[in-house]
């Protein structure tokens, strides 16, 4: 108890004794040291402010925006030149497909021309071979010389038996410089005749299908008098203002072995759009039965022509006939 005692005697003295006074100091919230730090610091600002001065940009907003429009421009113009590149590349990229497409085409034609070229030359091997002969130079003169050996009379120095003629006549483009010749030709082969003949004359062009010009017409012949004959040339003076075309001398052929002549007189200055081999064989075949002699001539500058002329010697010796050049 006396413990206890002596403990709350002196907790009351330490609790209710007046507080010790303590003397008033002055609290500065900076240090001088502190002063001196922020001092520097301005002092090294100021500094750098003046060494970096003469690098400032003094330009103003309005400068500033200016060239920021400028740079937009140019991005937005720049953008348009790409739209305009792809558009291009797009444009290009279809022209190559089409221009693959295309050489697909020609790749095809080529192989189908190969193919023709390749069956002629099988055609062409069938044939009977061909010994050349010197081609003749055929200067007809104003009256025909007369042919002996039973031969009734000759036309541009063709022998023949035949009293009824079917006159095919070239009509291609390439005829054009030969309108001429082709004139004189015509008369020189119509001049012999006499009211004992009779005869048709055909014209042939490709335009490009196929296209005869006829005379009289309707696979018919006409009788060698003076007005038939008066009427024949007019008629072929008026063909030479239809020169155009191609040679379908396959067709042509075809359409005179119709006509109920003895013999066919072809004109030509260029190979025909057939096969030769082809036509050689399907002609002679139609004619093997009729018999007709079919004669061919040559006009132009044929001398430079050997694929013609073979052609043209061919055809008429497979089918009785006689082969003559016409120059100028």
């Amino acid at each position: 108890m006396n413990i206890i005692a002596s403990l709350d005697v002196n907790f009351q003295a330490a609790y209710f004794r007046e507080p010790v006074k303590r003397p008033d100091r002055d609290i500065a919230v900076f240090s001088t040291s502190a002063v001196d730090l922020f001092a520097s610091a301005l002092g090294a600002f100021i500094l750098l402010v003046m060494l970096l001065f003469p690098y400032y940009n003094h330009s103003d907003p309005d400068e500033a925006y200016a060239k920021t429009r400028s740079v937009m421009q140019q991005r937005s113009l720049a953008s348009g030149k790409l739209e305009d590149r792809l558009a291009e590349k797009d444009k290009l990229q279809q022209e190559l497909v089409q221009a693959t497409a295309a050489n697909q085409g020609v790749a095809k034609s080529i192989a189908r021309l190969q193919k023709q070229l390749a069956d002629s030359k099988r055609q062409l091997a069938v044939l009977p071979p061909v010994i050349s002969e010197p081609v003749r130079v055929v200067n007809p003169e104003p009256e025909p010389k007369a042919i002996t050996h039973g031969v009734e009379f000759s036309i541009l120095g063709l022998a023949t038996h035949a009293k009824s003629f079917v006159i095919l006549i070239d009509m291609s483009g390439s005829m054009t410089n030969y309108q001429d010749l082709m004139i004189k030709t015509v008369l020189d082969i119509l001049k012999p005749l006499d009211e004992s003949n009779q005869f048709a004359i055909v014209g042939y062009q490709g335009n490009p299908q196929p296209v005869l010009w006829t005379y009289p017409g309707n696979n018919k012949l006409a009788t060698a008098n003076k007005q038939n004959l008066e009427q024949a040339t007019i008629f072929a003076r008026s063909l030479v203002h239809r020169f155009m075309g191609s040679t379908p001398t396959h067709y042509a052929l075809q359409a005179a072995l119709q006509y109920p002549a003895n013999a066919i007189i072809l004109m030509s200055d260029g190979e025909p759009n057939t096969q030769p081999g082809f036509i050689l064989q399907e002609v002679t075949r139609m004619n093997q039965f009729r018999q007709d002699e079919i004669h061919t001539v040559a006009i132009g500058d044929y001398t430079h022509n050997r694929n013609l002329v073979l052609f043209l010697q061919t055809l008429a010796r497979l089918n009785s006939g006689d082969f003559v050049g016409v120059s100028p």
